[in-house]
């Protein structure tokens, strides 16, 4: 290193003698590069090293040898074999993490250290998902196995608690990680009690089926939601463990192995994964980011928030479309409870007033339709959509001039248009005018001079709203569809005028004109095609002699003497 630093001052006093004598710089020759690359290599080398993926390469050989193993007959003839070679295995693996731990924090090597906790509490319910095998020889053995798992894993915490110093996690992620591993061994014993009584296969109903709904609905998102409940650092220190988001991912590898196991338990038991099932604990954990946003980001911004707030609405979309499911309009009612209550803590917090009657919106329009028959009406489903995206438009026009929640409105209106038509071919097409035209309506409310960028916002939808226009005159459209969102959006815009006198936006009336003779313009391309090239040539004569008598006439004004 002294030597190359040394070569390095000799090679800049020579560049620097040469600049003062007038010369020109010397540069290095190309066999000078071979050094560079070659470092460069050794650095990023040492930076591979230096995370060390052999642990991790480890832990995959380990999960890889045990499925094969439990599909190899000429290794382990047996059930039971194979689940003792498995579960011993994965036994005496965690148990040398926790060990090569404690050794490395007691040598000071934290990285590595923290990294081999990482991987013990990836694998911590990897046994549960072992056990279940043994669900369908005996329950004596399925007791034995929960119980002992749970010890070890108790007993590897304990030592890791009390042997690594910088690892002081909280009472209540203790209490927590205790929850979820007390509810992943029951579930193991649950499963095999009521398996006794399941009859056949793929089987919709009883107790078993019950039971395999519940989990997934109630019990897994109950769970997740405790994240919300954990304490938040007010430190962040430079390790890894005091970190101010490892509580909070520590406990979040838990629900992802709790996820795994009741995976394993449906397949084992024959209970497939829908995605209805699945969106409860979606919505619950959008609100862990919500709230936990601060673990994450220090000093969010307004911005983050807002998007974070919006996450619930995305993830109830999943159980979108089921017929005969109550799962959307449960998590939808929670989500309005959820909005609810942070209009209350947030009192100045406008954005979630509108999120919350989007969700009412959404609540109207996934009325069961058994409750609805009830009070002697006539179901319709479309038509409760409708009524809600109509209600959440109106209200929110009323209380929001901002133009981000154009997207998300017009967004809603093509899709209510859409729903309306859909017997009819041209429901698309309907549905994407409306969405456009909605869009460009409420633009006439925004204050441009308060957001930057909302004049080209407008113009740009306003171009994609005429670009559309001509894509729907190419299907062969009826010459007065186009004209009447056209004959819309120019009343809107005129009345605005007339009445507080403000004739911004002006790319709406020509985008309106543009959208009127989008089918005349169709049509004359359409008989152009068709008509003779003598007739075009001579068409084309009479049109220059025009312009040329237009430009005639009017160079006095635009020439110069």
């Amino acid at each position: 290193m002294v030597v190359c630093q040394q070569e390095q001052r000799s090679e800049g006093s020579m560049n620097d003698e040469a600049n003062s004598t007038g010369a020109g710089p010397v540069f290095p020759s190309s066999t000078d590069a071979t050094p560079l690359n070659s470092g460069k290599f050794v650095y990023w080398l040492k930076r591979l090293l230096a995370c060390n993926p052999f642990y991790l390469l480890s832990a995959a050989l380990l999960l890889f040898g045990m499925y094969r193993v439990s599909i190899d007959p000429s290794f382990l003839s047996t059930e039971v074999s194979q689940l003792v070679f498995n579960f011993t295995s994965i036994q005496f693996y965690e148990l040398l993490l926790v060990g090569t731990a404690i050794f490395l924090a007691r040598r000071l090597i934290w990285y590595d250290s923290v990294l081999l906790l990482v991987l013990e509490n990836l694998l911590i319910l990897v046994p549960f998902i072992l056990i279940n095998q043994a669900g369908l020889i005996e329950q004596q053995t399925v007791w034995a196995l929960c119980i002992f798992a749970v010890v070890v894993a108790v007993g590897r915490w304990g030592a890791a608690r009390g042997w690594i110093s910088v690892l002081k996690p909280s009472p209540h992620l203790l209490a927590a990680g205790a929850v979820v591993l007390v509810a992943n061994a029951a579930l193991v014993i649950a499963y095999r009690i009521l398996q006794e009584t399941k009859m056949g296969k793929g089987i919709a109903s009883g107790a078993a089926y019950e039971m395999n709904e519940a989990s997934w609905l109630w019990l897994l998102p109950t769970l997740c939601a405790l994240a919300i409940l954990l304490p938040c650092l007010r430190e962040d220190g430079k390790l890894l463990v005091q970190r101010r988001w490892f509580p909070v991912i520590l406990f979040l590898f838990w629900i992802a192995g709790t996820g795994a196991h009741l995976y394993a338990l449906g397949y084992i038991y024959d209970f497939p994964l829908r995605r209805e099932l699945l969106t409860p604990l979606l919505c619950v954990l959008a609100w862990v980011v919500h709230f936990r946003l601060g673990d994450f980001v220090e000093k969010p911004s307004p911005v983050w928030r807002h998007v974070t707030l919006t996450l619930p609405l995305v993830a109830a979309l999943a159980a979108i479309g089921i017929e005969g499911s109550r799962v959307f309009f449960a998590v939808t009612a929670l989500n309005a409870l959820g909005f609810l209550a942070a209009i209350v803590l947030q009192r100045d917090n406008r954005f979630a007033r509108h999120l919350f009657l989007f969700a009412l919106a959404m609540l109207v329009a996934a009325v069961p339709s058994e409750w609805v028959v009830r009070v002697g009406l006539s179901f319709n489903r479309e038509k409760f959509i409708v009524v809600g995206a109509v209600a959440w438009l109106l209200l929110g026009a009323l209380l929001s001039r901002d133009p981000r929640l154009a997207l998300p409105a017009a967004f809603a209106v093509a899709l209510a248009v859409g729903i309306l038509r859909a017997p009819n071919g041209d429901a698309m097409h309907w549905a994407v005018q409306a969405g456009f035209v909605f869009f460009l309506l409420h633009s006439l409310c925004w204050r441009d001079y308060e957001h930057n960028g909302a004049v080209g916002v407008r113009i740009f939808m306003a171009a994609a709203w005429v670009a559309h226009s001509f894509v729907w005159a190419d299907v062969n459209v009826s010459f007065w569809q186009p004209m009447i969102p056209a004959a819309l959006v120019f009343t809107c815009w005129g009345l605005r005028g007339f009445v507080f006198q403000n004739w911004s936006g002006i790319a709406l009336p020509i985008a309106c004109l543009l959208v009127v003779l989008c089918n005349p313009t169709h049509h004359g391309v359409t008989k152009l095609q068709t008509t003779p090239t003598g007739v075009i040539a001579v068409g084309a004569s009479f049109l220059l002699f025009a312009v040329g008598t237009t430009l005639a006439l009017t160079k006095h004004r635009w020439q110069k003497r």
